[in-house]
C-alpha cells in the first residue's frame, strides 16, 4: 500500500477486513520503500494513493508497468478529476476507487486480480499457440519437400513408360 497516511491505511483495512479480505499488507511512501517492498514483498495487489510528499502514484505506476507488469495497480484516493482518472487508466491503473467510496474497493480488488490471471493466461496461451504454429510450419515445409521428391521419382518413371508405349504405338 502506497499510503502517506497510517489512518486512511487503516480506513482501507477495515473495508477490506469486513469484506472478508484475508490481507497482509505493508505501508510505504517514498520510491525507496516501494522498489524494495516491491521485490521483497512481491504483493498481490498495489493500493496506491495519488499525492504523496516525495512520490505520486504515476510514477509509482511507471515502476510497477517496467518491473511487476502482473501485479494489479489500483488508485486509492481522494478526490480527483475525472480527467486526473481516465489519464491514469490509459496510463495503466487497473482501477481507481476514492476514498469517500471505499465500500467499492473490495469489488475493485477482485475483478482487477481476476483481470490479471485472465491476462497471464491469455498470454501463456498465445506463447503456446506461437509455438505450435511454428511447429505446423516446420511440418508443412517437411511434408512439401516430401511430396516434390515423391512427385519427382514418380513422373521420371512414368515418363520412361509413356515414351515406350508411344514408341510402340508408332511400331
Amino acid at each position: 500500500m502506497l499510503e502517506d497516511l497510517e489512518e486512511d491505511a487503516g480506513l482501507i483495512d477495515r473495508v477490506l477486513k469486513k469484506d472478508a479480505f484475508q490481507l497482509s499488507r505493508i505501508r510505504v511512501d517514498t520510491r525507496e520503500e516501494f522498489t524494495h517492498g516491491l521485490e521483497t514483498f512481491q504483493p498481490d495487489i498495489i493500493l496506491s494513493d495519488h499525492s504523496l510528499p516525495q512520490f505520486n502514484s504515476i510514477e509509482a505506476l511507471d515502476i510497477c508497468k517496467a518491473n511487476f507488469p502482473n501485479i494489479p495497480f489500483i488508485l486509492v484516493t481522494g478526490a480527483v478529476s475525472e480527467e486526473f482518472a481516465v489519464h491514469c487508466l490509459k496510463h495503466g491503473a487497473d482501477d481507481y476507487v476514492l476514498k469517500s467510496n471505499l465500500s467499492r474497493l473490495p469489488v475493485a480488488i477482485r475483478h482487477a486480480i481476476r483481470q490479471k490471471a485472465l491476462e497471464r493466461d491469455r498470454k501463456k496461451k498465445n506463447k503456446l499457440l506461437r509455438k505450435k504454429n511454428k511447429q505446423l510450419s516446420k511440418i508443412n515445409s517437411e511434408l512439401d519437400s516430401f511430396v516434390y521428391n515423391i512427385s519427382h521419382n514418380l513422373r521420371a518413371p512414368l515418363t520412361s513408360i509413356l515414351g515406350v508405349i508411344n514408341v510402340t504405338k508408332l511400331d
